[in-house]
């Protein structure tokens, strides 16, 4: 249902059909480079003080939880840390869950590698300066002896994680794929989107943009290890636990996911049973579902427009009590 066409009638039942919701943020709240797309917090805000709850939900781990809140909460948002959920987060609370305590060859940002550290696990690299890794490289590629030591395979390493890396380079897929030819070493990752893509205004034209993801590099390093990671990223089945373990979910089937993207948001709700809103602000449009668990129960072209529907709503509800009132 194409939001902006509902009746007042229809608009109150989609209202009254959801307690929990989920959105994603790229696409949906914020351009990564333009920042916030407007009037959308002023939705959430609305949403907020009907009584619904709210969690953002992203593959992105490139930034923490708090800077997701300081984002939101600067424009009348109100949202705490534990309201965020990402790939470090997940995968931090399945390796609580599985009680894991051996080292691990961490492949993603900084943000991503501190939420392990601030959660008491041991990683490798411990710190990634981009200086230092280039000048490592320059090392290798002058001393081969010195590189294969760099990437001989470390027997305390007992996991190997790999999530967006800015700094993905040769010598950490070798030794990823080194560890991983023991089948003691776990093997997990968040983020595997092949493609990256967001739109951005150039010369007042909005244009969409695309470049690689980790996803390609995942692929490498399975194929050359011949293993496959568990997977922590929309649209898995440990995400939905995690979801469903963390956040009071009663009833699936009250909560929206709200996205921008086919196989990866739209996806995720129909294996959750949640409710699918999409939205035309990001990447995707209403025309690329392929698949049956792709096609969205509602659609608006941009969450700043489901404002006027609720005003209206909260408006009518005013008149209707004014009356009660003088009656």
């Amino acid at each position: 249902m194409n939001l902006l066409n509902a009746s007042i009638q229809q608009t109150r039942k989609f209202l009254d059909s959801f307690d929990i919701i989920l959105s994603d943020c790229d696409g949906v709240i914020w351009y990564p480079n333009t920042g916030i797309i407007p009037g959308t917090l002023d939705v959430f805000g609305k949403l907020q003080n009907l009584g619904k709850r709210l969690y953002l939900v992203t593959n992105n781990s490139t930034i923490s939880a708090e800077r997701y809140c300081k984002r939101v909460t600067t424009n009348g948002v109100t949202i705490k840390p534990e309201q965020i959920i990402n790939t470090a987060k997940v995968i931090s609370w399945y390796l609580k869950k599985i009680k894991f305590s051996d080292l691990a060859l961490v492949i993603a940002s900084s943000a991503f590698r501190q939420v392990l550290i601030n959660d008491g696990f041991k990683v490798i690299p411990e710190e990634i300066k981009l200086q230092v890794d280039l000048q490592r490289i320059t090392i290798m590629n002058e001393d081969p002896h010195t590189a294969v030591r760099h990437i001989e395979d470390d027997p305390a390493i007992r996991a190997v994680i790999v999530d967006f890396s800015f700094s993905f380079d040769w010598a950490k897929m070798a030794l990823s794929i080194n560890c991983l030819k023991r089948k003691d070493v776990s093997y997990f990752c968040g983020c595997k989107d092949d493609w990256i893509m967001y739109k951005h205004k150039k010369k007042f034209k909005v244009q969409c943009v695309s470049f690689a993801g980790s996803g390609p590099l995942i692929d490498v390093i399975n194929r050359q290890s011949g293993r496959s990671p568990k997977e922590f990223a929309k649209p898995s089945e440990n995400l939905k636990n995690y979801i469903l373990d963390t956040c009071d979910v009663k009833d699936p089937s009250r909560c929206i996911f709200i996205g921008d993207k086919m196989n990866t948001d739209m996806q995720f709700a129909a294996l959750c049973g949640f409710k699918k809103l999409f939205v035309g602000t990001g990447a995707d449009t209403i025309n690329d579902a392929k698949l049956e668990s792709e096609h969205p129960d509602f659609y608006v072209p941009s969450l700043a427009m489901l404002q006027p529907l609720i005003d209206l709503l909260e408006n009518e509800s005013k008149i209707k009590r004014n009356l009660l009132r003088n009656n």
